[in-house]
């Protein structure tokens, strides 16, 4: 990708313009997008501001492909990251008995990736890498309020009753963005925030001896998940329980009631549930009663037409929160948009800039923008007919991979 290169011819240029950056959100874009930023020729003041109050030590495991690689490469981390692999080895589909019906193994083009990792392992490697520029700086338990664009620069007003002006403002704080209405036009965020029709609760449970590095998936009908995987510390396990509704934007109301009333509901719905559903439930259920890293999320896909306006921008899942490679988008958009920044000649240039970025980037993430068909629901059928189906055909794609 030849918008990759970027970044390393930025420190032949003599002029070091003086520029304010706040990023919100401390999870992968926010990091990645300060560490490029300091790594230009611009004379950059970085704040990231993270509504949590402290690092987020909770996520489900995740991936980095194509070009995102070749990003974290440069970055010199590529060893840490595949230090910290989950240590999974493959992903087998069980049935209803639990027995083994399909399995594919780990590689470029399977469930299970080369560069697989917990989120909260890489934000704190992406974090750890920011520590050692003196211009970033962190602000935990805060966030903005409200923002206020003007030709020169963006006052920005923060939960915590502070006022500060900045030359520009990205918003990395997910694709649940509270920031992305402060920056975007109400008709350019209407209908962006697609819900996909599926819940899924996230926690680790003590492991067992007998637990294989692999991850383990069953269903059963009505769209119900659940599955295992192995995590890089030995004394724990992942668990994910889905709930898959029969297309997309359907909800369920006794989950979403749940979901309102907090963490407590939440695992009360979750018995209810999976209770009955054989295999592992008994003692995924008994250990997240005990869990300390559960969440419940809903599974959504972001699309806007445009991700930049004026002074300010949004970047990774607030701009296009896509299943399956938003974290290769968010390294690969993150990178983008420090070197488009990185070429300004003053403040002045920003909102040019910006557009420079959506520019380069939008065909690259264009590529990646569409779910695979009928996505999720294809995985989580809502019959056990389907099931058998499903199991069927996954048997015949696992075939073609040996």
């Amino acid at each position: 990708m030849s918008a990759l290169r970027t970044i390393s011819t930025l420190k032949t240029m003599t002029t070091a313009p003086k520029l304010k950056v706040l990023i919100s959100g401390a999870g992968i874009a926010g990091p990645v997008l300060a560490y490029w930023l300091a790594r230009t020729r611009l004379d950059a003041s970085i704040t990231v501001v993270e509504r949590s109050p402290s690092p987020r030590v909770t996520g489900q495991s995740i991936d980095i492909h194509g070009p995102a690689i070749d990003i974290v490469q440069k970055m010199k981390l590529a060893e840490a990251i595949l230090s910290r692999h989950t240590t999974e080895e493959g992903t087998v589909m069980l049935n209803e008995k639990g027995k083994e019906c399909v399995r594919f193994d780990a590689g470029t083009e399977t469930f299970t990736a080369e560069y697989e990792i917990l989120r909260a392992d890489l934000c704190e490697i992406f974090m750890d890498a920011t520590y050692k520029f003196p211009n970033i700086k962190y602000k935990f338990g805060d966030y903005i309020l409200s923002l206020d664009q003007t030709e020169k620069d963006v006052n920005v007003a923060f939960a915590n009753g502070s006022k500060e002006t900045y030359d520009v403002v990205v918003a990395a704080d997910g694709g649940i963005s509270k920031t992305r209405s402060m920056i975007l036009d109400e008709t350019i965020t209407k209908d962006s925030y697609n819900f996909l029709g599926q819940y899924t609760a996230f926690f680790s449970i003590p492991s067992k001896p007998t637990d294989p590095k692999l991850w383990r998936y069953t269903g059963r009908a009505k769209g119900i998940g659940l599955m295992m995987r192995p995590h890089r510390n030995p004394s724990t396990v992942g668990v994910y329980l889905i709930i898959t509704m029969p297309a997309h934007g359907v909800r369920d109301p006794v989950v979403e009631e749940a979901m309102e009333k907090g963490t407590e509901a939440t695992k009360k719905m979750l018995h209810q549930y999976f209770g009955n559903v054989g295999w592992e439930a008994k003692r995924i259920l008994e250990g997240m009663d005990g869990a300390e890293d559960f969440y419940m999320a809903r599974a959504a896909q972001v699309k806007l037409p445009k991700w930049t306006n004026g002074r300010a921008a949004v970047l990774g899942d607030a701009a296009h929160a896509t299943y399956g490679v938003g974290t290769t988008l968010a390294i690969e958009g993150a990178y983008i948009l420090a070197g488009e920044l990185g070429k300004i000649e003053s403040s002045k240039d920003v909102p040019a800039a910006l557009e420079r970025f959506e520019e380069v980037f939008r065909p690259l993430y264009k590529k990646d923008e569409d779910l695979p068909p009928m996505f999720p629901q294809m995985l989580c059928p809502q019959t056990a007919l389907g099931i058998r189906v499903m199991h069927s055909v996954l048997w015949m794609v696992a075939k073609t991979k040996t």
